[in-house]
C-alpha cells in the first residue's frame, strides 16, 4: 500500500519566551480595548436612556387626541365616582353602575335630597344624612336595605358588606351594626352628657374594629376622644368592647378612616394621627399641621392634605404622605380646585369644572388643559398617557400628545 504524504504542512518555528510574552501582552491590550469600547457604548446607552427619562419625566403635555368617544345620556345634577374600575353615577332619584364604555351593570332607584356614598372594596352604601334608609350594594347589584327609625348621620361599610350606622335623636346617639342583607347585628347608645358628641365613625375592612371620634365641650374647653371598639374575641373581654381610647385637648377630629384592617387615619384640625394595631390600635405617628387642612384625599398607598399656600395669596400647598407618615411629595399649585385625588396610575389629579392638572409623585407637571365643557371625573388607563374623561354628554378616552 502506498504511503500518503502531505507536502503542504510545515512545522512552525519555535518561539522564544520573549516573543510569547509580547504576544500575550498584545492579546491583553486588544481585550482591554474591546472592554473599554463596550463600557463607552454602555455608558452612552445609559446616558441616552437617562436623558430620555429626564425628558419624559419633565415633559408637560398640553394637548391630547381622542382615541375613543362614547355618547352618554346626561342626567341633571349627577355625581360620579370610580368604583372597582367602573363608573357610579348617582342623583336624587337613583344610582347607575356601568362600565366606562357605557354597559349598565345595575340601576337602583330611590328618593334622596342629597345622597351620600361610602365604599370599601366590592361594596358600597348609599344613604342620606338625616334620612332613614340605607341601600347596600356591590358590583352585581343590591344586597340589602336598612330602614331606621332614627335619623342617620354617618355610615361606614366593610369589605364584606357589614355596615356601621351612627344615628342621633335629641341628646342620645346610637351606633348600630348590620349585615349586608340588612339584619341588625349589634346596637349601642352614646349619651352626649357622658361621652360627648360623635363626629364620625369608621369600620375596619374585616368589620372587627370600629372607631368613633367624639367631641366634648365643657366650660369653654374643647377636647376630642378617639374610641376603638373590638368585636372579636379580644373585645369580648372588655367593657362595652372598648379596647383603646385617646383624648386630645384643644383639638377637633372631624374625620377618621380605616385605610387597612390595622391602620386608621384621624384627621384633626391641628394634626393627623396614624393608629396601628391588629387588636388594640395605638398611635404610631403624629403629623403636626401648621395651618388648617382644606381637603383630604387618600388611596391604598398614600394620603394627602391641602393647605393654603403660606407664600402665595390664593395659592395652595398639598403634601402627600405614605401610610407610615413619610412625606413623599410637597406640591404647590394655583388652580382653583373642586376635586383633588390620587389616580390608579400613581399621578396626582387636580381639577375644577373645566381645568385639569396632573402631577407625578416627583412633583413634575405631566398634563395641563382647560376644556370647553364640564368634567365630572378622570380615570387613568394604561400608563401615564392614557385616560378616560367623563365629560358633559360623553366619555372620551384620550391620549396625551405634543402640540405638533
Amino acid at each position: 500500500m502506498a504511503k500518503s504524504t502531505n507536502t503542504n504542512l510545515r512545522a512552525l518555528p519555535k518561539q522564544s519566551k520573549e516573543e510569547l510574552s509580547e504576544l500575550q501582552q498584545k492579546i491583553r491590550i486588544h481585550r482591554m480595548k474591546i472592554l473599554i469600547l463596550i463600557f463607552i457604548l454602555a455608558g452612552i446607552a445609559i446616558g441616552l436612556l437617562f436623558a430620555a427619562f429626564l425628558y419624559l419625566e419633565n415633559k408637560v403635555y398640553t394637548h391630547y387626541e381622542v382615541i375613543e368617544q362614547i355618547a352618554r345620556r346626561e342626567t341633571e345634577s349627577a355625581e360620579y365616582e370610580e368604583f372597582q374600575g367602573n363608573v357610579l353615577q348617582y342623583t336624587q332619584d337613583g344610582a347607575v353602575y356601568s362600565s366606562i364604555t357605557g354597559e349598565v351593570f345595575w340601576n337602583q332607584t330611590y328618593e334622596m335630597e342629597s345622597p351620600r356614598i361610602t365604599m370599601c372594596e366590592q361594596y358600597l352604601a348609599i344613604y342620606e344624612q338625616e334620612g332613614n334608609r340605607i341601600y347596600i350594594m356591590n358590583t352585581h347589584g343590591q344586597e340589602g336595605t336598612i330602614q331606621t327609625t332614627i335619623p342617620v348621620q354617618r355610615v361606614s361599610i366593610s369589605a364584606q358588606g357589614t355596615v356601621a350606622v351612627l344615628m342621633e335623636d335629641s341628646q342620645t346617639s346610637y351606633i348600630h351594626m348590620y349585615r349586608k342583607d340588612g339584619k341588625q347585628l349589634a346596637a349601642g347608645e352614646l349619651h352626649i352628657e357622658n361621652s360627648g358628641y360623635p363626629l364620625d365613625l369608621a369600620l375596619s375592612q374585616d368589620a372587627q374594629k370600629l372607631a368613633v371620634s367624639m367631641l366634648n365641650i365643657t366650660d369653654a374647653s374643647v377636647k376630642s376622644t378617639v374610641v376603638f371598639y373590638n368585636y372579636g374575641t379580644v373585645g369580648q373581654n372588655e367593657i362595652d368592647n372598648i379596647v383603646a381610647s385617646y383624648t386630645y385637648d384643644d383639638m377637633i377630629i372631624p374625620g377618621i378612616r380605616f385605610v387597612t384592617n390595622d391602620r386608621l387615619l384621624a384627621f384633626g384640625d391641628q394634626k393627623v394621627l396614624i393608629y396601628e394595631g391588629k387588636q388594640k390600635p395605638a398611635v404610631a405617628k403624629e403629623i403636626k399641621c401648621k395651618k388648617n387642612i382644606r381637603s383630604i384625599y387618600y388611596n391604598k398607598e398614600y394620603f394627602g392634605l391641602v393647605f393654603d399656600d403660606p407664600d402665595a395669596a390664593g395659592g395652595y400647598l398639598t403634601n402627600v404622605y405614605s401610610m407610615k407618615g413619610r412625606l413623599m411629595l410637597e406640591q404647590k399649585f394655583t388652580l382653583g380646585y373642586t376635586d383633588i385625588d390620587l389616580l390608579q396610575n400613581g399621578l396626582l389629579c387636580i381639577r375644577n369644572d373645566k381645568s385639569v392638572q396632573l402631577y407625578t409623585m416627583r412633583g413634575n407637571k405631566r398634563f395641563e388643559y382647560t376644556f370647553d365643557r364640564s368634567i365630572y371625573d378622570v380615570i387613568s388607563g394604561k400608563g401615564q398617557l392614557d385616560y378616560w374623561f367623563i365629560m358633559n354628554g360623553e366619555t372620551d378616552r384620550i391620549k396625551l400628545k405634543d402640540e405638533y
